[in-house]
């Protein structure tokens, strides 16, 4: 029986949860007429309310630390597909570095949430697996794709950037004034990381500031993507070409409140 190799399992494990995701989305609703008509007033699917849950420091923690795992289950799945030659060389020492630096993160933040009476939370946020990584990597390792070093990194940059907003929302929510200060510290580093990768990416002083693709017309990556203390979606575009020479783009956001990882949430 021939092995599958690393590369090979990344990507079927993602394409497996991106047809699901889909399947899920193609089935049939209860409540909901399926005779090919428009819906009439009145009619509607059935919904499932979210539960009831306080949005606390703890659940904000809880969060927070949930990031720092999926970042640290991005860097170890990128160092296991071998790509980082080359030109590329330098981010296999950066992706340690930030795995190892992501990790300490995660043990600060879950030191505050024992602190507050809470439960620790050390595994990565289920959503956002779901609704980013894992849809991309499947496309960063789909076979097609010849630019699958430089597509990683692209994650990883857009993934510190994830993280460094999320911790800049965290602020702003936090009650304790403590809290906040330690947070930003540490979405400080996030953003040290993200300006890192750009240069990997986009060397010299181009990566320092906004600038376009003059072919595509597209953001390259860049060290300050946006104005201070923007929260705007981070688009991270990878894959192989379509046929009309475009490639995915993803959008990523900051957790809401249907991905916070609330006190009856565990790994």
């Amino acid at each position: 029986m021939s092995q599958i190799s690393r590369r090979e399992l990344l990507r079927l494990s993602g394409l497996s949860l991106a047809s699901g995701l889909v399947l899920a989305a193609c089935g049939k609703q209860t409540g909901v007429v399926d005779d090919g008509a428009i819906a009439r007033l009145g009619e509607s699917p059935s919904t499932t309310a979210l539960a009831e849950a306080e949005v606390t420091d703890v659940v904000l923690l809880r969060t927070a630390a949930s990031l720092e795992y999926n970042a640290i289950d991005t860097y170890t799945a990128a160092l296991g597909l071998g790509v980082f030659t080359g030109d590329l060389s330098a981010a296999t020492d950066f992706a340690k570095r930030f795995r190892d630096d992501h990790q300490e993160h995660a043990d600060a933040v879950n030191s505050l949430i024992r602190a507050l009476g809470g439960k620790e939370h050390r595994c990565a946020n289920v959503r956002i697996n779901d609704l980013y990584l894992s849809p991309a990597l499947a496309l960063i390792t789909d076979d097609k794709n010849e630019n699958v070093g430089v597509d990683v990194i692209a994650l990883a940059h857009a993934l510190e950037n994830l993280a460094a907003q999320t911790y800049q929302g965290v602020v702003d929510l936090i009650s304790d004034p403590k809290l906040r200060a330690d947070a930003i510290r540490i979405g400080q580093q996030e953003s040290r990381h993200a300006a890192l990768l750009a240069q990997v990416l986009n060397p010299g002083i181009a990566s320092m500031g906004p600038t376009n693709d003059p072919t595509t017309g597209k953001p390259n990556i860049a060290a300050i993507p946006a104005a201070f203390g923007s929260q705007a979606n981070i688009q991270l575009t990878i894959g192989a070409p379509k046929a009309d020479g475009s490639r995915t783009t993803l959008l990523l956001e900051t957790p809401s409140l249907n991905s916070l990882v609330y006190d009856s949430i565990s790994c």
